[in-house]
């Protein structure tokens, strides 16, 4: 299967099928994952908020475009925010809820 953010992730060994659910629950299953197949726009809000204070910022300059493609392809989107011109220099930040990831996402960009 081509490995793109519309395709679910999913835990290893763990299968869904997407026809059992509303429309609703399958963008979820696809952008949030199982967990989080219920929650509002609102639920993501809040949870990204608990996170953030604790957050790995990592900032760049350009490659904006490159970023958002890989944290959408690579990540939950609930386990990432990205600030357009975060800084006085017009760079962006990145923030990631696990370090790993963080690592990951600076050592590919």
């Amino acid at each position: 299967m081509r490995s793109t953010y519309i395709t679910p992730k999913l835990s290893e060994g763990e299968t869904v099928d997407l026809s059992l659910y509303s429309p609703r629950e399958r963008t979820n299953i696809r952008l949030y994952g199982l967990n989080f197949k219920d929650a509002t726009p609102v639920d993501i809000f809040e949870y990204k908020n608990r996170w953030k204070a604790q957050s790995t910022k990592i900032t760049i300059r350009g490659k904006l475009s490159l970023a958002q493609k890989w944290c959408r392809t690579h990540c939950f989107h609930q386990d990432f925010e990205i600030h357009k011109y975060a800084n006085n220099d017009d760079s962006h930040a990145v923030y990631f809820k696990n370090p790993e990831e963080a690592m990951l996402f600076k050592l590919s960009i």
